[in-house]
């Protein structure tokens, strides 16, 4: 395998790729955003989506020791909430409190 098709393989299995499309100008707004954190726009947008995470995290009251666990929280109050750990497993809760009790009961299973 060449050099070229092992770094293609690499990128193919350990990450996703997004398009995304921004109005005209905004790509630049965006550009001297992350600049101006010493980030490039991969790694700007990547924090953003993290901390909005860990702002659902907070919102829904979940320890430390098990937002590790997590790879993110996806849904709503009306369609609920999909738990996506990191080991890829997915539950689907209806409210807030059965995320909180779901996640705590999944990381005792798993011992952590």
């Amino acid at each position: 395998m060449s050099r070229t098709a092992y770094k293609n393989h690499h990128k193919a299995a350990h990450y996703d790729r997004i398009e995304l499309a921004v109005p005209k100008g905004m790509k630049e707004i965006i550009k001297n955003l992350a600049a101006d954190k010493h980030l490039s726009v991969n790694a700007y947008i990547q924090d953003l989506v993290r901390r909005d995470q860990e702002g659902l995290f907070d919102t829904m009251q979940i320890a430390d020791k098990n937002r590790e666990q997590l790879s993110g929280i996806q849904g709503n109050m009306h369609d609920g909430y999909n738990i996506i750990f990191k080991n890829g497993h997915t539950i689907h809760c209806k409210t807030k409190k059965e995320v909180r009790s779901t996640i705590i009961e999944y990381c005792k299973e798993k011992g952590v």
